[in-house]
């Protein structure tokens, strides 16, 4: 059975190119799967935005925002699932996804909707605020399901240390210590297509 590995899409990159940009990171993630077994995180992109801003505008905890951002992921997935030719949408649920998404993701790219899952995680493990994005979630995600590999997708190069502010603040404390962990540049799909195929700009 083929490993797992789990690849946050940025939310950042639905801004480019008027989806031209997604389009091929989509097409290039749909023929992976030939030879690998996704599962998709999505970011939070201008659905967590206005979140963001009515969160300060209104005057709302971060705790209340938190949940509400959880499901402006969900809503980026939807979206991506418009993106990625033959994905497939999946709703964790209370044992993770376990060998069922390992199945699945085997024979087309599995977008995990995992809003209702996260917001059940304890505090301790996941607080409940701005510190805790899609990235740390991403990484939480990757060790509960027995990921070995964690892609972040970005829309800017990153360089070889993985810290703020190209992750938040928490990610250090979500990522299990046995995690491969790489990001790239998702206008450029080749790359993500060489880490899988090489390893290289792993940590």
């Amino acid at each position: 059975m083929r490993a797992l590995t789990v690849v946050k899409i940025g939310g950042s990159l639905v801004y480019h190119e008027d989806g031209r940009a997604l389009r091929r990171l989509g097409e290039e993630i749909a023929r992976l799967t030939a030879s690998h077994s996704l599962a998709i995180v999505p970011g939070g992109g201008p659905f967590a935005e206005v979140v963001r801003e009515y969160g300060q505008k209104l005057g709302l905890r971060e705790s209340t925002c938190h949940f509400m951002a959880l499901s402006a992921m969900d809503q980026y997935g939807y979206l991506l699932q418009e993106f990625i030719p033959g994905s497939r949408l999946m709703e964790l649920g209370e044992e993770g996804a376990g060998s069922q998404l390992v199945g699945l993701a085997s024979s087309s790219p599995v977008i995990l909707l995992c809003s209702r899952f996260i917001s059940r995680v304890p505090p301790g493990e996941l607080p409940p605020s701005w510190d805790v994005t899609s990235d740390s979630i991403a990484a939480y995600l990757a060790g509960r399901l027995g990921a070995r590999l964690l892609v972040l997708l970005k829309s800017v190069d990153a360089g070889s240390e993985i810290k703020e502010p190209i992750v938040d603040s928490f990610f250090s404390q979500a990522v299990p210590p046995y995690l491969r962990v790489g990001i790239v540049n998702g206008l450029y799909p080749e790359r993500l297509t060489k880490l899988l195929e090489t390893g290289q700009t792993c940590i």
